[in-house]
Order: C-alpha cells, then sequence, then structure tokens
C-alpha cells in the first residue's frame, strides 16, 4: 500500500475518497458508494489552518517517545501517549488514539510492520514512523537525526533536529506544520546505508569513548586526563573531518601499530583497530 501521495489543490484528503478529510473528527474516512474504508493514502494538498486543530499520537515508553511527548507539549501541541505502560493493558491502543489526526510510532524497528498489521484501525490516522532504517508499506518515515538521552531538552535544541524524510513521502512534513526544523530527503534504497552512517558516527563513537575511559582505569588513570584529547577530537572533526588523521596511521610508524595490536590481541577492539589500520593503508 503506497501511504503518501502528492496532488495540486488545496486542501488534505484521504486518497480514493470523494470528500476531503476532516482533521479533527478522530474517525476515518468513508467512500459513500462503497460504505467502506478508503485506503490510507493520505493526500497532501496544503495545509491553511490546520495548525491549531492536529491531534497527534505517540505509541512507545522508551526514550524516544518520553522526548517526542515533552517537545510536543512544550509547543502546546495536543498529544497523547499510548503504551502498555502508560494506558494499562486494559485500554487499547485503537481506543486511547481515536482522536489522534497524527500517530507516531516511537518503538522498536522490528515491531513496526507487526504492530499496524495487529491494529489496521489505526491506519485511520496518518502514521509515521521514526527508523533511520525501515522501509514499511504501511507508514512514513520521518527519521530525527539526533541521539535521545535521559535528559529531556529545550525547545529550541529540538527545533534545530534534521528531519531525514523518504524522498517520495516529503509532503508528510505537512502535517507538522508547528515544526521549524531542517529538512532532508533520501531515496529508500539508502536508508539501510544512512543509517549505518549514523549508527557509527553515534554508537561507535560513544563506545569508543566508553573504551578509553575503561582502559585508562585499568592502567590507574583517571578517565578526565582524556577529555582535553577528545574535545580536541571532537573540535577537529567538526571543523574539518578530512584532516583529524594523526599519529601512528598518518605517519606510517609500523613498529608502534604492530605492538598496538600485540596489546589488544585479547581485546575486542583489535579488530576495530585492525579496521582503522586496513583504511589508512596506500590505496583507501
Amino acid at each position: 500500500m503506497s501511504v503518501l501521495a502528492s496532488s495540486l489543490d488545496g486542501n488534505l484528503q484521504w486518497g480514493g475518497c470523494a470528500r476531503p478529510f476532516k482533521w479533527g473528527c478522530g474517525g476515518p474516512c468513508f467512500d459513500a458508494a462503497q460504505d467502506k474504508r478508503c485506503q490510507a493514502e493520505i493526500i497532501i494538498q496544503g495545509t491553511n489552518g490546520m495548525n491549531n486543530e492536529l491531534q497527534y499520537g505517540v505509541i512507545g515508553n522508551g526514550r524516544l517517545a518520553r522526548h517526542l511527548v515533552h517537545w510536543f507539549r512544550s509547543k502546546g501541541l495536543r498529544v497523547l501517549n499510548w503504551s502498555r505502560a502508560v494506558a494499562g493493558r486494559s485500554a487499547s491502543v485503537e481506543a486511547y488514539l481515536a482522536s489522534a489526526d497524527v500517530i507516531l510510532l516511537a518503538i522498536s524497528d522490528d515491531a513496526i510492520d507487526d504492530f499496524i498489521v495487529m491494529h489496521p484501525d489505526l491506519q485511520a490516522a496518518a502514521l509515521v514512523h521514526c527508523s533511520g532504517a525501515l522501509v514499511s508499506e504501511h507508514a512514513v518515515g520521518v527519521h530525527l537525526l539526533q541521539t535521545f538521552g535521559d535528559v529531556l531538552m529545550t525547545s529550541a535544541d529540538y527545533d534545530r533536529i534534521p528531519f531525514i524524510v523518504e524522498a517520495d513521502a516529503a509532503a508528510i512534513l505537512e502535517l507538522f506544520p508547528a515544526f521549524p526544523n531542517p529538512v532532508a530527503r533520501i531515496q529508500k534504497s539508502d536508508k539501510p546505508y544512512y543509517h549505518a552512517l549514523c549508527v557509527l558516527a553515534c554508537s561507535g563513537t560513544q563506545m569508543l569513548w566508553q573504551k578509553i575511559q575503561t582502559g585508562f582505569e585499568s592502567c590507574g588513570l583517571d578517565p578526565k586526563l582524556a577529555e582535553p584529547l577528545l574535545r580536541q577530537s571532537a573540535r577537529a572533526v567538526l571543523a574539518d573531518p578530512s584532516l583529524i588523521v594523526t599519529g601512528p596511521f598518518s605517519r606510517g610508524d609500523t613498529k608502534t601499530i604492530t605492538a598496538h595490536l600485540s596489546a589488544l590481541e585479547n581485546d575486542p577492539y583489535l579488530y576495530v583497530y585492525r579496521a582503522f589500520e586496513a583504511l589508512h593503508r596506500p590505496g583507501h
């Protein structure tokens, strides 16, 4: 099922329906002739006057869900948050989010499609998933290019987060008129590679920095001693990533590299170091 299509008029309506979808009605649009729910294919045709009427729903109870709810509420937007932990097992997601016009699925990638299939009535709303890698037949992908920790951020910080949107579904952003965030489009086929890069930049970097901390401790050194090195490395990356390679790799100090490999012989990070070494060999 194609979730999003573009059109040329001036309203927003569900695909296949003879009449516009009314935001805030909280229910599906019906084809009067066939008396069945129209396919959940959103046709974006402009959003004038919709800003204060949209009702949002967020599914999930993890860090991303908590950040989304906090962010939306800080903007004065109406948002409901459903999860088994929050709503209780007696409250079905369909009933709890019946009034939602836009539903964001802030759950694990593997669960997104199965969850939608198990709860087909949710498709009465516009469904948006936040996965950076997943391509879904049931929901549009809008990836927030940021890592979300336990500490909630300010509205200004949230507003700087780039929205990475599937190229053929960019009109979905019309459903978020209160958000001034920068936007970039990506082809669906590029999403796994794009998200792998995000993981390397974020989780990979965090794991390396954690390794430095624990490694310094094992050497009897205060991990705080590494902070100037890490800060300067971060500044160098942001200033010009092409100029940051220093040390034995850039100098070709083979004896030092061999000593490093020997010291890491029984360490899982040996494979990481070997990958770095391979990447800095001539010809790469």
